[in-house]
């Protein structure tokens, strides 16, 4: 798994933007403010917040064995506890080009003898997760419908309804990939006539350049479409799969909202669980994209920081329940080390094998 120097790069660009947001966050902190807010933890609720994550993690790895098990594939939920943890491990504890799902879907398809339905189930068990959250970033906002009138709710929104369009557009479509052609060479062929225009010497290196990205993209749209069309056929033939996708989601992001409210208890915070269940879809959908290192590293407590101030949630204290929901993950990825080497010990899986992602 060694790296390339594109991936190099773009790991040290990653690990810039880290430091950039810890210096925004230290900007926002006062004095003592926020030793201040530590030293009066309430114990009962952190270590209630600590019993949440693997609960939750017991959430995700029961859909995931439901998925499988819907394919004939039966693995022990134990094991794929055990597997989850490692996943957390790669995500959240390593500057690695490899992620947890990769990881995840290597350990579950050598034990099910089939790396092509293992990496469809990690598909099916994320993206009902991630679509789920679309609808939720659109109507929980409804809880304090003043939000809609700030411009950073309303584009997750936006950005959410036209997520969803191309989704089903994706799945529906016998050949999605018509449209983003003719677009390109519309694209392509108007910078072929501007460049031209202005003789710029390195025209056609550019275009070039232009058509790799291009291919690239046009590559994972197909991958997309492939996924979706399977993981919607095996959930049409089982509708009762289907119910049970659905209702754990809920469960999870049910679970996420209590995550927060009480890490917000254990500091002491005052807040209104209303104002957690409108946000956090959109914090969950901001924060998703992949901007920082180690599970977003700096980007997420920022996320929190910035939107918490929306419902008058002092930026101190969001960035305190931030660095506990961090303190969680580095735990549970320490966690994963150690169940990672174990693993790694009983089974002798070669990690080496799985390919970096791009």
């Amino acid at each position: 798994m060694s790296l390339t120097v594109n991936k190099k790069k773009k790991l040290f660009f990653k690990a810039i933007l880290s430091l950039f947001f810890f210096s925004v966050l230290v900007s926002f902190i006062q004095g003592n403010e926020l030793a201040l807010i530590f030293s009066r933890i309430d114990w009962t609720y952190l270590l209630l917040s600590f019993a949440l994550s693997p609960v939750m993690i017991g959430v995700s790895c029961l859909k995931w064995k439901m998925i499988l098990d819907a394919g004939g594939s039966r693995i022990p939920f134990t094991t794929l506890f055990r597997i989850y943890l490692i996943g957390y491990f790669f995500s959240n504890m390593l500057p690695s080009t490899v992620g947890g799902d990769v990881v995840r879907s290597f350990y579950s398809g050598k034990l099910i003898q089939d790396q092509s339905y293992s990496a469809i189930a990690i598909f099916i068990e994320r993206f009902s997760g991630i679509f789920f959250l679309f609808f939720l970033v659109i109507f929980t906002p409804l809880l304090l419908p003043s939000l809609y009138s700030s411009p950073y709710v309303i584009i997750p929104v936006a950005g959410s309804v036209v997520l969803i369009i191309l989704t089903l557009w994706i799945a529906r479509v016998k050949d999605p990939y018509v449209l983003p052609r003719k677009i390109f060479v519309l694209v392509l062929g108007l910078c072929d006539r501007m460049l031209s225009l202005v003789r710029y010497k390195k025209r056609e290196a550019l275009l070039e350049a232009m058509r790799v990205r291009y291919e690239k993209f046009m590559q994972r749209l197909e991958t997309i479409h492939g996924k979706l069309v399977l993981a919607l056929g095996a959930i049409r033939k089982d509708r009762k799969l289907l119910l049970q996708l659905v209702v754990l989601t809920a469960l999870f992001y049910l679970l996420t909202w209590i995550n927060v409210s009480v890490a917000f208890l254990a500091l002491g915070v005052e807040h209104q669980f209303l104002h957690i269940c409108a946000l956090i879809p959109t914090i969950l959908f901001v924060a998703h994209f992949p901007v920082t290192l180690l599970g977003n590293l700096g980007f997420f407590e920022s996320v929190f920081v910035f939107y918490f101030l929306l419902v008058s949630i002092p930026a101190t204290a969001s960035l305190a329940m931030g660095m506990v929901l961090r303190m969680k993950m580095l735990l549970l990825g320490i966690i994963g080390f150690f169940v990672y080497m174990k693993y790694k010990q009983e089974t002798g899986d070669d990690l080496k094998e799985i390919p970096e992602k791009s």
